[in-house]
């Protein structure tokens, strides 16, 4: 976080939720298209792959961070928030990850690609049906009414440097996860994210030393 803008994990995770979003939504548009063509475009097959790959990373990151770290942190502090119904359905996610997962590997070694697809398909769909519902909860009852506790900046800094710490043990490469989370964001809100990370990594890692490895997603992300 930079000094202009105070340190709120409520306003970082509303935001991260918007990645998601669009990341669920981009991978269904293009996974019908592929299916009405009838082929992965050989293309943007690279880019596609790792395009729906880090969205599965960074979910499962995203669920086991809330599950894990969020939500206890928050419980005694917003009591009134359905927590348990929100961890449910983080297990009907992980059911959709887990077939986008075997689609991935499929398509990987190119085994019949159009079932492959359908199973991103189903994997995909089981998530879009309770995502919307799902972050509208978490946003309102959770999210957003952190920057009305008292939780003073250097707590907020504690929490938000060990919350970022685990996700980033279960959600990777970075050399995909930095540039799929900036840039599934609008400029603007791409521009506080950044606040938040290192120099290095968003004048030299990203934009030079990993470019290559991150490139191939490019059609699929914002400019």
């Amino acid at each position: 976080m930079s000094n202009e803008n105070p340190p709120n994990v409520g306003e970082d995770y509303i935001r991260f939720h918007k990645v998601m979003t669009r990341g669920l939504a981009l991978s269904i548009q293009n996974v019908d298209s592929f299916l009405n063509s009838g082929e992965l475009e050989t293309q943007h097959r690279d880019g596609f792959l790792k395009y729906v790959q880090t969205f599965s990373s960074v979910l499962n990151g995203h669920h086991l961070v809330e599950d894990e770290k969020i939500f206890p942190y928050f419980m005694d502090k917003l009591p009134e928030v359905p927590y348990q119904r929100l961890i449910s359905e983080h297990n009907i996610f992980k059911s959709g990850l887990q077939e986008i997962n075997s689609g991935l590997d499929s398509l990987k070694v190119e085994n019949d690609e159009m079932k492959s697809l359908q199973l991103l398909k189903s994997g995909l769909g089981k998530i879009d049906q309770k995502w919307h519902e799902h972050i509208q909860i978490e946003n309102t009852q959770l999210y957003g009414r952190v920057g009305s506790l008292k939780i003073d900046s250097e707590e907020m800094m504690r929490i938000q440097k060990e919350f970022v710490e685990f996700f980033q043990e279960y959600a990777g490469p970075e050399y995909l996860l930095g540039p799929f989370v900036l840039y599934n964001l609008s400029p603007e809100d791409r521009a506080i994210a950044a606040q938040g990370l290192p120099e290095i990594v968003t004048k030299q890692l990203i934009p030079i030393e990993w470019k290559g490895k991150w490139a191939p997603m490019q059609p699929f992300l914002l400019e």
